[in-house]
Order: C-alpha cells, then sequence, then structure tokens
C-alpha cells in the first residue's frame, strides 16, 4: 500500500488550514511529484501566510529554476531574504545562507 502524501496533507489542512508545516509539506509533495503549476500555488500559498518561512522561499525559488524561469527564482530568494532580513534564530540563520547559495550559483 502507497502513501498518498498529497492526499494526506490536503485532508489535514481541511481542519488546520493554516498548519505551516502541512502547508510546506504540501508544495514539497506536489514539487516531488512534478505538478508544478499546483506546487507553486502551495509554496505561494505557504509565503502567504507564513512569509518568514525561509524554506519555503528557498524551494519556491528552487521550483523556478528547475521550471526554467531564473528570473522569478532569483526575484523568489530575494524576497526570501528581504523577508528573513533581521531574524537571528538558528533557521532564519540557515535559510538565509542556503538561499544566498543558490543565488550565488543562478
Amino acid at each position: 500500500m502507497t502513501l498518498d502524501r498529497i492526499a494526506l496533507y490536503r485532508d489535514y489542512l481541511q481542519k488546520k488550514p493554516t498548519d505551516r508545516f502541512a502547508m510546506y509539506s504540501l508544495a514539497f509533495e506536489l514539487k516531488k511529484a512534478g505538478r508544478v503549476a499546483e506546487a507553486e500555488a502551495a509554496f505561494r500559498a505557504l509565503l502567504a501566510q507564513h512569509p518568514d518561512s525561509g524554506a519555503g522561499h528557498l524551494q519556491l525559488g528552487t521550483l523556478l529554476e528547475e521550471d526554467g524561469r531564473d528570473d522569478e527564482a532569483q526575484a523568489a530568494w530575494e524576497a526570501g531574504l528581504a523577508a528573513l532580513q533581521g531574524l537571528t534564530d538558528a533557521d532564519a540563520l540557515r535559510s538565509r545562507g542556503e538561499i544566498q547559495t543558490a543565488l550565488d550559483l543562478l
């Protein structure tokens, strides 16, 4: 029996529509499944609710880059750096480093 993670996260989000982890996980599973438009919409919904999601910004930019949309990827990553500016927790610092590296490699 295979686990349908996309359905699982969608069901969970029916109960808790702004849950950060579930929103990210749904977007990431859609990305892994190659469902680019749905994944992009899911990452954008995540970032609308949780603009300080460094992982969300990183993965949105990566999705766009992999889709050949380098200018949009750059804009997504720059928005991520701006959203995380001034945050000093370990997650924000790690995300800023990862996003900056992605930008440097673009």
